[in-house]
């Protein structure tokens, strides 16, 4: 995370094209959030990049972005190759 030493707020889209928290990005991943360039990485627990977004700090942003807001279950399986 760039800017704050709190976990990351806010939002990013998805490998299935669905709205999820920063801070949940599932079981084996972690977030890194540029808040200036409004960019998330996702990495998963051996340091490899496995999804790019963009940050949204709400669900008012994804929608004017002209994104559907569908919302990810956070408790379901991933389906990232890289993850065990």
């Amino acid at each position: 995370m760039s800017e704050a030493a709190d976990a990351p707020k806010g939002y990013f889209i998805d490998w299935d094209g669905k709205m999820r928290p920063v801070s949940e990005p599932g079981k084996g991943l972690r977030c890194e959030v540029d808040l200036k360039a409004k960019y998330v990485m996702v990495f998963n627990k051996y340091g490899g990049l496995d999804h790019e977004s963009t940050w949204y700090p709400d669900e008012a942003a994804v929608t004017k972005a002209g994104i559907k807001v569908a919302y990810a279950d956070v408790t379901a399986p991933i389906r990232i190759s890289s993850i065990d």
